[in-house]
């Protein structure tokens, strides 16, 4: 039964496949990018307004939230609105924000 084993390892080693250089120096290409994108995040987070702009943006989703507990649609669109217009800014600037919960669905008139 030993040697049963032996073999299938042996077959796996015979048949597996190495990366050539090109294909490692490509891996280690995009790690370096990413290391790089991580350390500009750093750099950014590190910023006094681009922090308070991220904890508007988490007020505005639990203005949200509190507003879908109250069944308050207009207040709630008001509010998605006004975090497109900051999430259009973020995203030009390259600042990542959380997902938030978007009303769906038709706007209530304002009458």
């Amino acid at each position: 039964m030993a040697k049963k084993t032996a073999t299938k390892k042996a077959r796996a080693q015979a048949t597996r496949k190495r990366r050539t250089s090109e294909e490692r120096i490509s891996d280690l290409e995009a790690q370096i990018r990413e290391v790089k994108q991580r350390a500009s995040m750093r750099e950014l987070k590190k910023s006094v307004s681009v922090r308070r702009l991220l904890s508007i943006v988490r007020a505005i989703d639990k203005g949200m939230a509190e507003a879908l507990e109250e069944d308050n649609s207009p207040l709630r669109h008001a509010l998605a609105d006004a975090r497109r217009a900051i999430q259009g800014y973020a995203e030009s600037v390259g600042i990542p924000l959380p997902k938030g919960k978007m009303p769906r669905g038709r706007r209530p008139s304002m009458d």
